[in-house]
């Protein structure tokens, strides 16, 4: 933490995740989706740095955002917000100023959950500032107001989600250990995806429900699980995008086993030799063209 004419300042990576597996289990009579989701932290994100002036004459926060990139998020309402509200409101702690200065490097409707992490990095932010009133457990809590994903970023661990995807626990650390072994080529078409879209278009027409528990269990049982991972929205999406789907059956049959993370557009394609991401990465910027997003990164 810096401190320069009483403003702390706290520079962080914003991460973005991956939806390793992503299951829809089922629709519940709230008609909201059970899903079962293996997620983990990306060594890639968005660069923010909040600087704050603490005890303020103000009687509430003051935010200010600054946005320092091409890539934007709305000004009102987002997880930015939100996560200063929720943190007022369980502290009491309101007499401060807070600047945010961003650069977004993380797409924006990929599933990536760009804004999630923003949210959450917020909240920990104002946490340490303020010498930590809120405990790990109650800022799992906060983020769970904040959005679906969200309370993933407060560990920021790999870990299997479960209900909406807010209950989030742990996964042996043997997978983890292996996950390191991997590189991910990640990569955006041109086009988004809307979450409640992609939700709606499931229900409309669901399609069969997998196995979650079974495929979940193969996947940590195996060293090699690349071409083990699953994605409940991909066979529609694929449906909808004609070129991303001739390019997804051009890598299988190369022997690569492409995934769309959430509910897309995002994709990404794990490999353990970071020289064969990079022919990969050839071969889909000839397909596609210039794309928002098509990096090799590693997992945190």
């Amino acid at each position: 933490m810096i401190i320069v004419n009483n403003m702390e300042s706290i520079s962080v990576l914003s991460n973005a995740k991956i939806n390793l597996f992503f299951s829809i289990d089922g629709i519940n009579p709230d008609h909201f989706c059970a899903i079962t989701s293996i997620m983990a932290p990306l060594a890639f994100g968005d660069d923010m740095v909040f600087s704050i002036e603490k005890n303020t004459s103000s009687p509430k926060p003051i935010i200010e955002i600054f946005q320092h990139s091409p890539l934007k998020f709305p000004p009102k309402n987002n997880t930015l917000i939100q996560a200063v509200e929720q943190f007022c409101e369980r502290t009491g702690i309101d007499n401060f100023s807070l600047r945010v200065d961003i650069e977004k490097k993380i797409p924006i409707g990929g599933g990536w959950g760009g804004g999630s992490s923003n949210g959450v990095f917020t909240l920990k932010a104002l946490n340490r500032f303020h010498n930590a009133p809120l405990s790990e457990e109650q800022c799992i809590s906060l983020a769970q107001k904040i959005g679906t994903d969200c309370p993933f970023f407060i560990k920021n661990l790999p870990q299997q989600a479960t209900g909406r995807g807010e209950i989030v626990s742990p996964i042996s650390m043997n997978f983890c250990q292996n996950l390191t072994n991997y590189s991910a080529l990640i990569f955006c078409p041109h086009f988004s995806i809307s979450t409640e879209d992609a939700y709606k278009k499931f229900k409309q027409k669901p399609r069969p429900i997998c196995d979650a528990s079974m495929k979940v269990k193969k996947i940590f049982a195996e060293d090699h699980f690349e071409s083990l991972l699953f994605n409940s929205f991909q066979q529609q999406i694929l449906d909808e995008h004609a070129e991303l789907k001739i390019l997804f059956n051009d890598l299988y049959h190369l022997g690569y086993f492409p995934h769309i993370t959430g509910s897309g557009s995002g994709c990404f394609i794990l490999h353990r030799q970071c020289d064969i991401l990079e022919k990969v990465q050839k071969i889909i910027l000839k397909k596609l063209g210039p794309i928002p997003l098509c990096k090799i990164v590693h997992f945190l």
